[in-house]
């Protein structure tokens, strides 16, 4: 599959440190097998955002990262990156205690 990131994607991607930035390269290619990794499914929660289905997938640190699947395109957009901690202060998303 193709992974598209969004711009939000490409600009947080320059916030985190440099280690975080590689891991987060390694996990965008686990996203590319996502129809035949069964890690990547394993560690992914689905969230219904306004009627669509949000994955997050929540990677080995503390880095989450938010995406949509088009199987028929066979594309994986991925739509935001953020940290545990910037996701809990916000209140908006459960992490599912993961």
């Amino acid at each position: 599959m193709q992974v598209v990131l969004s711009e939000r994607v490409k600009t947080a991607l320059n916030t985190l440190s440099r280690d975080d930035r590689e891991r987060a390269h390694t996990w965008f290619g686990y996203l590319r097998n996502w129809e035949e990794d069964a890690f990547v499914k394993s560690r992914s929660v689905t969230l219904d955002v306004q009627g669509q289905s949000v994955y997050m997938f929540r990677t080995s640190t503390e880095v989450r990262i938010f995406y949509t699947v088009d199987l028929q395109n066979k594309t994986v957009h991925v739509i935001d990156i953020a940290t545990k901690d910037t996701i809990l202060s916000s209140g908006t998303v459960s992490t599912g205690g993961s």
